[in-house]
């Protein structure tokens, strides 16, 4: 019986080993010896025990089971002679992950380490396939396949086809568990079996390789900046936790451009730096070559980094050597980058920060000199633990430093405090009471005469405000027969608060932007920033109408408007807000099914309700659809931002006209102006072992040296070649025309 019992476990173990033949996984993440007292399980139609030639035999619907692993076939023998396990008749190795090996006959020695296997077929997952004639393990640690396929590809018999989509034939492959790499001789590239490339010698890593170093799949266009080019990208996997991947972008029109992305991980965050640099033609700030060359660049990155539970820090980082870089060489489509650094606390509902920032706009009408340099913006807000009144007390503080090469420079110390009284009355009513005080300090220096009348160097402006009020909620809830559940809600609220905004000649640093709309109808203070006080007793009156669908569907309705008791001069005409009564502002937000939102904000004129703003948003994705679209109407804003007029379109999309077959349109035109700002379309083909892109975008607009430009695109991935990440473009956050370079952060999902 322990002979027998050695037998099982050598067969158990021979059945590991098979596995490991041409499967890295089971290699990687399993020993391939038995313990002695692992279970193993047995089942045959006959066992023939020779003692003389002390062989054992197991025929006819032979299984043996052990640690998850099964192996079926016609025969199994063991010789305890010579040590040599013999397995055949339809051998098949299943493994607990769903991977499959089949073999016409296996035969390993005594030490488990060599052997050879005849007609190999290998299910990896399910999809991959690796199938050989022969198969030899030398040394314990390396396979030799001769005359092998692979291919991640299915045939589609019921359309025909016979051969894959794609594969690659050997005639000797090359397994090294200990280099974990997979090699290639005398190969070919074929495509439906017709051959199109001839590989004296390739290689790959094996699957249990998550990242490693080598060339990824090229990227290749062309461009009427940029001329015809090629982007190969080069991968060092140097550590688990870091890498860096090298891009050489070479073009027909322009230098080349060296483009690098290093990631990674620390034990307390991770962050990632990418940027490029080329060396090129000179223009000046008409546009016009100079006839001498310059050096360009541009650097991104991104940190987020954790000192203990409650406190962080991290970084974000956008710099670029010249305006129209980013643009002209198809990296990005940004008009203004913002750098920053922060170290920020988090305690339950209380936060603080710190934090510096800086600027670079990359318009032409964009002043270096009045762009500002942040350093510091501090902010608290600290929710006390005791109630007071009955109600919740918060205190707020702030410090802002705006340092400018030329032009006003800023310095405010603001604080505050805000209670907060919540009260649910028995006929379903919400009533909330509020109040709160601020004082604010400026000191100003650098004041220019002619922008800053009034000011002087080194004046010191104070400030105090403050405000309450209540807040009435009545929601009144129905549910039809048919399953519809309908709230109609009438919202008021009234506030008193002294006139004025202080002193005059305080500076407007961060009010400088306001947009009246649904979303800020029921702010006590309508004003984004701190620099700017809305004065003066008020109410802000509105009606929220919402219907729930029984499939899942829903319609929202929120419309409201200001009315004050006087005019309040702080607000320009064009905001809609400031006279006794406001403009009237609605959201409609309408979804008909699960994964598709429409929403609709209009401002309508207070006297003659003509439309003086005008956002319609769409999103969705379905089994065949996304869509992200949008259409914007403004009217002119000479007194704010100092913009005329605006009406522009947005659409972007992607629809799945078949299984594996997609197709992305997508428009952005400046309606006022009767002229196309960007269109793009593209094709993409994606199934279980690859994906096929091509793409077209066209520029209309010319920035200085940045022309209108034609860009054409084509993309190929080849899934289970290092390249198993490779999808469809996610629509929402990638250009899927501007290579591989974004502001977005490139994620860890290799590590």
């Amino acid at each position: 019986m322990r002979s027998l019992k050695a037998w099982l476990l050598a067969a158990a173990s021979a059945a590991a080993l098979v596995a490991a033949v041409a499967h890295p996984a089971v290699a990687a993440d399993r020993k391939l010896e038995f313990d002695e007292k692992a279970p193993v399980l047995f089942q045959a139609d006959r066992l023939i025990y020779d003692t003389d030639g002390k062989t054992v035999r197991l025929e006819g619907n032979v299984e043996i089971s052990s640690d998850s692993r099964v192996l079926t076939a016609a025969a199994v023998a063991y010789d305890q002679t010579t040590g040599v396990v013999t397995a055949s008749g339809g051998v098949v190795v299943r493994e607990a992950d769903g991977s499959t090996l089949s073999a016409d006959s296996v035969e390993l020695t005594g030490d488990l380490k060599e052997g050879v296997i005849e007609n190999i077929g290998l299910l990896l997952d399910k999809h991959t396939r690796l199938v050989a004639a022969r198969g030899t393990r030398e040394k314990g640690d390396r396979t030799v396949l001769e005359r092998a396929v692979f291919s991640p590809c299915d045939i589609c018999v019921d359309k025909g086809q016979s051969e894959p989509l794609w594969q690659i034939k050997a005639v000797r492959v090359v397994w090294d568990q200990s280099e974990k790499r997979i090699s290639y001789e005398d190969a070919s590239f074929e495509f439906f079996g017709v051959p199109i490339a001839a590989v004296p010698v390739f290689s790959h890593a094996d699957f249990t390789v998550k990242n490693q170093s080598g060339f990824l799949a090229p990227t290749a266009g062309q461009s009427s900046d940029l001329g015809y080019f090629v982007e190969i990208p080069y991968h060092f996997a140097l550590d688990p936790s870091y890498d860096l991947t090298v891009s050489a972008m070479v073009a027909t029109e322009v230098f080349p451009v060296i483009k690098l992305n290093w990631r990674q991980k620390l034990d307390d965050g991770e962050y990632w730096l990418s940027g490029s640099f080329t060396y090129d033609d000179a223009y000046d700030s008409l546009g016009l070559p100079t006839g001498q060359q310059t050096a360009y660049s541009h650097i991104f990155g991104r940190g987020r980094f954790k000192l203990t539970d409650k406190i962080g820090w991290g970084f974000d980082l956008e710099r670029v050597s010249n305006d129209t870089y980013l643009e002209r060489y198809e990296i990005s489509n940004a008009d203004r980058l913002t750098s920053r650094a922060y170290l920020d606390w988090r305690d339950g509902r209380s936060y603080g920060s710190v934090s510096a920032y800086a600027f670079q706009g990359l318009r032409a009408s964009d002043d270096p000199g009045l762009t500002p340099l942040v350093l510091p913006e501090a902010e608290l807000h600290y929710v006390l633990d005791k109630a007071f009144w009955g109600g919740e007390v918060a205190f707020d503080g702030s410090v802002l430093s705006l340092q400018r090469s030329a032009g006003l420079d800023t310095q405010r110390l603001s604080a505050g405090l805000t209670w907060t009284r919540p009260e649910i009355l028995e006929n379903g009513m919400a009533l909330t009471f509020f109040a709160h005080l601020r004082g604010d300090v400026y000191r100003v220096t650098d004041a220019d005469p002619v922008l800053n009348p009034g000011l002087d160097d080194n004046d010191v402006l104070a400030r105090a405000s403050g405000y309450l009020g209540a807040e009435m909620r009545w929601p009144f809830v129905r549910q039809t027969d048919s399953g519809y559940t309908q709230i109609i809600e009438p919202i008021v609220q009234v506030i008193a608060a002294p006139y004025g905004n202080g002193p005059e000649g305080i500076p407007n640093e961060d009010s400088l932007s306001l947009e009246f709309d649904d979303t800020n109808l029921f702010n006590p203070v309508k004003f984004t920033g701190l620099d700017l006080i809305e004065s003066g007793p008020r109410a802000n009156i509105g009606l929220r109408y919402a219907e729930f669908f029984p499939g899942g569907g829903s319609l929202e309705v929120l419309a409201g408007f200001q009315s004050r008791l006087d005019d309040d001069p702080a607000f320009q005409g064009s905001t809609g807000l400031g006279e006794t009564q406001s403009d009237y502002v609605s959201r409609i937000s309408v979804t008909p099914w699960q994964g598709l939102t429409i929403v609709n904000r209009l401002r309508l004129d207070k006297d003659d309700f003509s439309v003086r703003r005008n956002e319609v948003y769409i999103q969705g994705t379905g089994s065949w659809y996304e869509i992200d679209a949008s259409y914007l109407k403004l009217e002119s804003d000479p007194s704010l931002t100092g913009l005329g007029p605006r009406e522009e379109v947005n659409v972007l999309s992607r629809v799945y006209v078949s299984e594996y077959w997609s197709a992305i349109g997508g428009i952005r035109r400046d309606l006022e102006g009767s002229q196309m700002i960007e269109s793009r379309f593209g094709v993409a083909y994606e199934d279980e072992c690859s994906y096929f892109e091509f793409g077209f975008r066209r520029r209309f607009t010319r920035d200085r040296d940045a022309e209108p430009a034609t860009t054409f695109i084509l993309s190929v991935r080849l899934k289970a070649l290092g390249d198993d990440t490779a999808t469809a473009v996610p629509l929402y956050r990638r250009d899927p025309y501007l290579g591989n370079e974004n502001r977005e952060a490139t994620g860890f999902g290799g590590f």
